[in-house]
């Protein structure tokens, strides 16, 4: 039976990684916050002293237990050419190593804090306290880490959340560093100054940076993977900004009415594969061919594990090439990108007749 219904089952790795990682980040606030604070001073009437050092430690084991299924499923998404010793190396990875790397040096330190705290009696008060303020530090890199390599940067709710924890900070540092004036007036004045320079400093680099046009390869994306870099409005894939255009040298979006052929077979290790094949009317890019592999279903379609989709002229028509990146039904979403860097985000929506083996609908493309 012909394919009419495809699911992906790799893109919750990616669902999975932006969730967890934008947790992890507002559960890190939470915690630095109430460190800065510094919670054994806190006071109410109805809740012990105790309780709200306890809501510290375990905001902290969450924030991290969060982190961890961030890095595993960023492991296991393949997107980013992303190894295990990136994990905990910084600025050594092959994709995007400022970015990546600042996410490495922020778990390095959860782990050390995390380590010290459960194992405190052994370290002693002296280590743990001089190593608890590293999660100080962490937080910022955090934060670059996930501004600088996630693909909601430019979205609006992710900004807010963003903003959001800046401020948490700013209240808790500012509380802090207020808070017995005017002893130790240095320390004091430092602290409000940092309050100060974090939210001006991260205005004057977004515009500039995550939120510019050509991010991914500014960060450090390598060309072979810039369409996979591009965030579709869907966002399942890799952070970054789209390249440019439809051809070798740049053009506009287009849209186009399509018609092929669709077919299902098996490629004799248990798996099944469907090919379509398919012509773009009134396009000089107007041959289209996508496969998709995975486990078959019953009652039709397969679970995708993996894909090739080409893009080009009848004389070159793999031009372009690239992998599909989300699939709702026989709507499939793709990136593509050419020899130079050049990648194109593709709709394609179409209509299948499974007795003729026919699919027809639109192709949409937007650089």
């Amino acid at each position: 039976m012909l394919t009419t219904a495809v699911t992906s089952s790799p893109t919750a790795y990616w669902y999975l990684t932006r969730g967890t990682g934008t947790v992890a980040l507002v559960l890190l606030t939470l915690s630095v916050a109430l460190g800065v604070a510094n919670v054994r001073r806190l006071r109410t009437d109805r809740i012990p002293r105790f309780v709200l050092d306890a809501v510290h430690r375990n905001v902290s084991l969450l924030a991290m237990s969060f982190l961890l299924i961030h890095i595993l499923t960023s492991l296991l998404d393949g997107f980013a050419p992303i190894r295990i010793v990136d994990v905990v190396i910084p600025f050594i990875s092959a994709y995007r190593p400022l970015w990546l790397g600042f996410g490495a040096v922020a778990f390095d330190l959860m782990v050390a804090i995390v380590v010290t705290s459960l194992l405190r009696r052994r370290f002693g008060y002296r280590t743990w306290r001089i190593t608890h303020w590293a999660a100080y530090a962490s937080w910022p890199v955090a934060l670059l880490h996930g501004l600088g390599t996630g693909s909601d940067t430019k979205t609006g709710w992710m900004l807010v959340l963003a903003g959001g924890c800046v401020i948490v900070m700013i209240v808790a540092l500012v509380s802090r560093a207020t808070a017995g004036w005017p002893e130790h007036p240095g320390a004091r004045l430092s602290a409000l100054t940092a309050s100060a320079l974090v939210p001006l400093g991260l205005l004057v680099w977004l515009p500039s940076g995550p939120l510019a046009a050509g991010w991914a390869r500014k960060a450090g994306t390598p060309a072979s993977l810039l369409h996979a870099s591009a965030a579709p409005s869907s966002g399942t894939t890799s952070g970054g900004s789209r390249s440019s255009g439809s051809t070798s040298t740049s053009t506009g979006a287009f849209t186009a009415n399509v018609s092929g052929t669709v077919s299902q077979s098996s490629t004799g290790d248990g798996l099944s594969q469907v090919n379509l094949s398919l012509s773009l009317a009134g396009q000089r890019l107007n041959t289209l061919a996508i496969i998709l592999r995975g486990q078959a279903l019953d009652g039709g379609g397969l679970e995708m594990t993996s894909s090739e989709v080409t893009l080009g002229p009848s004389s070159q028509p793999r031009q372009y090439s690239g992998r599909v990146t989300a699939l709702e039904g026989t709507n499939i979403q793709a990136q593509v990108s050419d020899g130079a860097g050049h990648s194109l985000t593709l709709l394609a929506r179409l209509q299948i007749n499974t007795d003729g083996g026919s699919a027809t609908g639109t192709v949409s493309a937007t650089p």
